[in-house]
């Protein structure tokens, strides 16, 4: 009668392994939601919706330009690079722009003349493109020029992040390991009622 309990102990503890490892090879990222990171920027006139993202994810910029005053801004230009792996959906522009042109990935948005205190707003609506790179950085720069002089440029980007799936070995070692206990415990509950 010994030696049936000891293969049930060995059967249980090389089960209770295989679940154990099983888990392990999951990772915590399996269940951890991934962390923000705060957009670098160098004036921070340009934001970001998220900066951790998805391929296919919608992404929203926003530029805020106020004037504050006293004198008119004259022939302000915005220059917007947008990188490769970024889609451009759609532009809006809060009062509405003299001029808005794209070429390739290069949004130009053009204004006569902005009044004091009004604020200017654009909004680039992009999709990150289903071929963006896990653990690639997308990175992003805005200009603003009044009169053709350079006034700052700012800076943001983004990180592409992969979607966690688990390998089919985790999963059959999991199962595996669930299955042996499952037995052993059956096992246990057969004995107990002779």
């Amino acid at each position: 009668m010994e030696e049936p309990k000891k293969r049930w102990r060995l059967l249980a503890l090389v089960a209770m392994g295989l679940v154990i490892v099983g888990l392990l090879s999951l990772g915590s990222s399996a269940w951890a939601t991934p962390g923000q990171k705060q957009a670098q920027q160098s004036v921070p006139f340009k934001t970001v919706d998220k900066t951790v993202v998805h391929p296919g994810d919608e992404v929203v910029f926003t530029i805020t330009l106020p004037n504050p005053g006293p004198g008119v801004w004259n022939n302000v230009v915005i220059i917007d690079r947008m990188d490769p792996w970024l889609r451009i959906d759609d532009i809006e522009t809060t009062p509405a722009a003299d001029d808005v042109d794209v070429v390739g990935q290069t949004i130009t948005v053009s204004y006569n003349t902005v009044n004091p205190g009004t604020t200017v707003v654009v909004k680039i609506y992009c999709t990150v493109r289903e071929i963006a790179s896990p653990g690639r950085e997308i990175p992003n720069q805005c200009c603003l020029w009044i009169d053709a002089d350079a006034k700052a440029c700012s800076d943001v980007s983004l990180e592409v992040e992969e979607e966690f799936v688990p390998e089919m070995g985790s999963l059959l070692l999991l199962g595996s390991g669930l299955a042996g206990l499952a037995g052993y415990a059956g096992m246990k509950w057969r004995v107990r009622k002779k």
